[in-house]
């Protein structure tokens, strides 16, 4: 096969284009030229393009005909040839019912070569072919009957509003979009089965024995906790389309930690047989908590609706204050209209992931990815990233990439520096390494089924529950030392949960780094500069970076330009350096010392019973059930007149008066319907 692949291109001159044409060339917008020996590709797939739209325009299909890999198994050499090509396979014992064939040994090709960098060179032609041409024809030709993605949505919103004939709305659309019947790529054939697979999608695919094992599931929580919350949509034939749930110990949660929820796609973007969404939040030692799931059948902006709704429901109403996505627009419209007043970023660490197969078939992409790394993570401020990213578009050529331009264009809701004025919890990536991973990694793969899923469900939970048990004790019972003998780091080290603690260190280790460059004094307040000795390009230069930061001591306002603490709960280095040189021994509580990450509260969650955690070896679990079970006489004496709703009001509040109890605290023993009015109480 090397040596037909390497056989020597005849003069361009002499090359005779026998192809025979049996009606006139269409009108083509942008034809494009014959190939010949020399032409460059960036790319075997943009080679591939080439050819087939070359195909189109004269009326011949084409197919990959062979392939060579060279010793260390990377691509070297490709042969695209006509689809007529080659000998038909019909065997002798079906000659009495043939099979229809292409095959007439058509010797219309091309070769190329592929280099290391993946770039494609066209050694060889041969543009002769042994049979009639018809580019008006060619939307019949096999590989061609497929339905576009403009046209596919186009015939969803159509069905959507109630279309009437089912062959007619695509048709059309169609064939305005390809500039009339003769160009329109599918056949009615084709438009038929692909309305037909939208009906199929329409209903939640569930394989044998997973129904009952979502309804055994369902009616095994409901039995254990009559809070438990599930809903389930159906279409207009009764079929399950979506579904939802959460269970008691969530919903709790969900009032403590609902600052920032991150709605993970990870199994439906990534082709996993479970259509599985989940609500994931950050607990007050940094990990993920679950909120909820859902199980779907589409992805369009209709179904997240629904999802988000039932996450409303079931959270009594309360939306979180911010969300974190994949970068879709049917999530993007669907946060819209559900949470309008909700702050909405994209994962940074699910574009980071896009960045190679959108990009590879650059021939600088190694060089482009590390360029467009250091612009994302090592700008500081926004004007820096503004700069830096233009700079970069330009040097490799990006002016027309469609992608970078919607990134570029959407840049305030996922560049670190433009997201970093609003609290995240430290749940995105925006350091080099991170990474977000989705809360049932370990425990589903791409082949596990749906009934498999659940029967792990509860063993996923119970690990994150004793993560969370465990970090608790370490906690109460256990003191990281300090690195320094500052106060402030002593305030800290009583204050925050370990995992907390930790990262305010980091922040003390880094403050070796920082040294004050100017002060500003104002009546008011002052302004001062902070100069870090920082590594940037992922540890290859060093660079001195000033940070501004802004104290009116009177009030202790402190803010500084590098916005850790708005993003993380977690005062910077640049602030501790500035507090040290004034001589400051302690911060506000109420200011700098966040409740979500302190360890001397105790979370209502916590108590609550649940099936798939070791509840009942908790004497405290225990007896706090058995109090909130006897405290719903009150809600059922309470809910029968308004006299008795005050009665009921008014002995909680003789009982929180005489014991000394926090308001919110005592108010959260009998949640009626499991709505949590409370978050957390003071250890006393």
């Amino acid at each position: 096969m090397e040596d037909e692949m390497e056989e020597p291109t005849p003069p361009k001159e002499s090359i005779n284009i026998g192809m025979v044409k049996l009606d006139d060339t269409p009108k083509v917008k942008d034809a494009v030229e014959p190939p010949s020996a020399g032409m460059i590709f960036k790319s075997i797939d943009e080679l591939y393009e080439y050819y087939k739209t070359y195909g189109n325009q004269e009326g011949f299909p084409v197919f990959k005909k062979s392939t060579k890999n060279d010793k260390q198994g990377r691509l070297h050499f490709v042969t695209l040839s006509c689809g007529r090509g080659g000998k038909s396979r019909c065997k002798r014992e079906k000659l009495v019912n043939p099979i229809l064939t292409m095959k007439i040994e058509c010797n219309a090709k091309l070769n190329a070569r592929v280099y290391d960098d993946g770039v494609a060179r066209v050694t060889s032609v041969f543009l002769d072919h042994n049979h009639e041409l018809s580019p008006t024809r060619v939307r019949y030709l096999p590989r061609r009957r497929s339905v576009t993605t403009s046209i596919k949505r186009r015939r969803e919103k159509v069905d959507e509003v109630g279309g009437v004939d089912v062959a007619k709305p695509l048709a059309s659309s169609s064939s305005i979009e390809y500039g009339g019947q003769e160009d329109e790529p599918s056949l009615e054939k084709v438009c038929q089965n692909y309305i037909s697979n939208i009906d199929k999608a329409r209903k939640l695919c569930l394989d044998v024995g997973d129904a009952g094992a979502v309804c055994n599931y369902f009616n095994r929580m409901q039995e254990q906790n009559s809070n438990f919350y599930h809903s389930v949509d159906f279409n207009e034939e009764g079929r399950i389309r979506n579904i939802f749930w959460a269970d008691e110990r969530s919903r709790v949660a969900y009032q403590s930690f609902n600052d920032v929820v991150t709605f993970d796609t990870t199994h439906l973007t990534n082709k996993y047989d479970i259509p599985l969404v989940t609500f994931v939040g950050m607990n007050h030692h940094g990990q993920p908590i679950l909120f909820g799931c859902g199980l779907v059948s589409g992805e369009d902006a209709e179904t997240f609706v629904w999802l988000f709704m039932q996450l409303l429901a079931c959270m009594c109403g309360n939306a979180p204050s911010a969300i974190i996505t994949d970068q879709d627009i049917a999530i993007q419209k669907a946060v819209e209209i559900v949470f309008p007043e909700t702050r909405h970023r994209w994962c940074l660490g699910h574009i980071i992931k896009k960045i190679p197969g959108k990009l590879s078939c650059h021939s600088n992409f190694e060089p482009l990815n590390a360029n467009l790394m250091h612009v994302v993570y090592d700008s500081m401020r926004k004007e820096q990233f503004d700069f830096s990213w233009g700079q970069m578009i330009q040097k490799y050529g990006l002016e027309s990439n469609p992608w970078l331009s919607t990134l570029y264009d959407n840049r305030h809701q996922w560049v670190p520096v433009y997201v970093k004025d609003s609290f995240w919890a430290g749940m995105s990536a925006v350091q080099r390494n991170e990474s977000v991973h989705p809360f049932f990694e370990g425990y589903a793969n791409s082949k596990t089924t749906l009934k498999q899923f659940l029967d792990r469900y509860d063993k996923a939970l119970r690990v994150r529950v004793e993560k969370e048990l465990h970090e608790d004790l370490n906690s109460f019972n256990y003191l990281c030392p300090c690195v320094s003998h500052y106060n402030i780091e002593k305030q800290y080290q009583q204050a925050y949960t370990d995992s907390k603690f930790k990262e305010t260190q980091e922040e003390f280790k880094g403050k070796m780094f920082c040294y004050i460059h100017s002060l500003k004094e104002e009546d008011v307040f002052g302004v001062y500069e902070v100069i870090e000795d920082m590594v940037v390009e992922n540890g290859s230069s060093n660079q001195k970076v000033v940070f501004t930061v802004y104290f009116k001591q009177a009030e202790f306002d402190i803010r500084c330009s590098c916005r850790l603490f708005e993003f993380r709960g977690i005062l910077c280095r640049h602030i501790i350096t500035l507090l040290t040189v004034k001589g400051v021994y302690s911060v506000p509580s109420y200011k700098y010392i966040l409740p979500r990450w302190r360890k001397d509260l105790r979370r209502e969650h916590t108590k609550v019973k649940v099936s798939y955690n070791n509840w009942n070896a908790t004497p405290q679990m225990q007896r706090y059930d058995l109090i909130s079970r006897k405290s719903l006489i009150f809600a059922d004496f309470g809910s029968t007149s308004e006299e008795n709703t005050q009665v009921a009001l008014d002995f909680i509040e003789q009982f929180r008066q005489k014991f000394n109890i926090a308001a919110a605290a005592a108010t959260s023993a009998g949640r009626p319907n499991g709505c949590c009015y409370s978050t957390f109480s003071v250890i006393p």
